[in-house]
């Protein structure tokens, strides 16, 4: 993808195309850009990410009229930001914005001129609301088109206006304003395109321009249950869907708290569990299947040798077999949880997922799936955010004085880095002999290759 941008960067400079955008405005680049800081109408002194920048033309005639404004130029091309304008005004940031890794709440504006169509959206859009400060403004300028379309060849999706709006508006944005362009200029984007493909697939174009304010996380969580009747949040008894689970208080009574019993649960997580159901209006168990896939499949873990794995066991004439973490957990907690949430028509599922998380689902809040729509509250959060907001408005469970995770299985053989086994040890000795048993099965199944991969490794 870099080496198509970077190709089409070089072709389009050569020509005097230095705004890189579908579409111009009030004739000329200058005069499109020009048009675009009118909209904009940027306060004194804002600092403004240009997320997905191209060679930074929109942002140097911006500041050339406003020496006031400072911009973030955010590009994924290393070849385009060294195109790009130098000076005071200006900073850099290699990246994708769908994951920039900018700090958050740094920005009075995220300005995407022809770039969020180029972008996975709900991540971007997730990003934008996450690096702006609180009222800050998302600025939109982009093609609207009849209906939805995705154009692989050019990384882009589009849609037509109103379902650029309710998409912005998902992602916890308030809309100010949102014109729609009878007269613009695509010459540029047509020659590139070729006019027979331009003409089929762009006749219906309609240039907008939108700009939305970014919503307090209590007003987003409202508009977001406004518009569901069936309601779940998804509750494990850690911290992040503790947390989740006390921002939308005031909502209880049109949600209902959905948790899977995995056949092996966690006393503590138990107790957290014991304080929750007690006070919730709407409240179910899910039976899970742990039991079942490691009788199918094996022990979990976090190293599976080939001659664990059902090839590997049908080649050699046997083994120890052995699954890895990530599909133990999806068949033994996560599908059935699902598949009893989409049985009881839940239309919104609620999860305390954060971006900072390590590991995540590779969905932001605001996404929608087949018929369900996701939303994740504490999403802007790191983990000492959560346990201070948890401190001040509810509890902490106290079994994060030992462990860095919420377990959802007390002896599950995997994620070794959780500090499981000195925890069993002290906490629960009978489970702890459980563990360590599991551990023994899997070294049986391991040692052999690492023994191997080690004289490999041996100089």
């Amino acid at each position: 993808m870099i080496e198509h941008i970077d190709r089409a960067t070089e072709q389009a400079v050569s020509q005097g195309i230095r705004v890189l955008q579908t579409h111009y405005l009030d004739g000329g680049q200058r005069e499109h850009v020009l048009r675009l800081l009118k909209e904009m109408n940027p306060a004194q002194g804002a600092h403004i990410i240009d997320a997905g920048s191209g060679i930074g033309e929109v942002s140097r005639i911006m500041a050339e009229v406003r020496p006031d404004l400072t911009f973030t130029l955010v590009n994924i091309s290393e070849y385009q930001l060294d195109l790009s304008p130098k000076g005071d005004q200006f900073h850099y940031w290699l990246a994708d914005f769908a994951d920039s890794k900018i700090p958050g709440a740094c920005a009075d504006i995220v300005m995407l001129n022809s770039a969020l169509c180029q972008m996975q959206i709900n991540l971007a859009l997730s990003e934008a609301r996450r690096i702006l400060k609180g009222g800050g403004q998302l600025f939109v300028s982009d093609l609207a088109l009849d209906e939805y379309r995705e154009i692989p060849d050019l990384f882009a999706t589009f849609m037509p206006l109103e379902q650029w709006a309710g998409v912005i508006d998902r992602h916890g944005f308030e809309e100010c304003s949102l014109a729609a362009f009878g007269e613009f200029d695509s010459s540029h984007f047509r020659d590139a395109m070729g006019a027979e493909r331009f003409d089929s697939e762009f006749s219906s174009a309609i240039p907008f321009i939108g700009r939305f304010t970014k919503r307090t996380i209590e007003q987003h969580i409202d508009s977001v249950i406004g518009r569901h009747d069936r309601i779940a949040l998804q509750f494990s008894g850690g911290k992040d869907s503790l947390a989740a689970l006390h921002m939308l208080r005031k909502h209880w009574e049109k949600l209902t708290v959905y948790w899977l019993n995995t056949g092996d649960s966690v006393p503590e997580v138990l107790e957290v569990l014991g304080k929750i159901k007690p006070i919730v209006p709407n409240f179910v168990e899910v039976h899970g299947r742990v039991n079942e896939q490691i009788a199918q499949h094996g022990l979990p873990s976090d190293l599976v040798p080939t001659s664990s794995t059902p090839f590997g066991i049908g080649a050699f004439g046997g083994g120890i077999p052995l699954q890895d973490r990530f599909n133990c957990c999806f068949y033994s907690l996560m599908k059935p949880m699902h598949d009893r949430m989409e049985a009881d028509g839940v239309t919104l599922i609620i999860r305390g997922q954060k971006s900072a998380d390590t590991m995540k689902a590779a969905i932001r809040s605001g996404a929608i799936l087949g018929t369900i729509e996701f939303l994740f509250p504490a999403e802007d959060m790191n983990d000492a955010e959560v346990f201070d907001w948890l401190e001040q408005n509810a509890f902490v469970p106290a079994y994060y004085n030992e462990l860095s995770a919420s377990p959802d299985c007390l002896t599950c053989s995997a994620y070794w880095s959780e500090g499981r086994a000195s925890w069993l040890k002290a906490k629960h000795p009978k489970a702890h002999a459980s563990y360590q048993q599991k551990l023994d099965v899997i070294r049986e199944a391991v040692m052999p290759h690492i023994e191997l991969f080690n004289l490999e490794v041996t100089p």
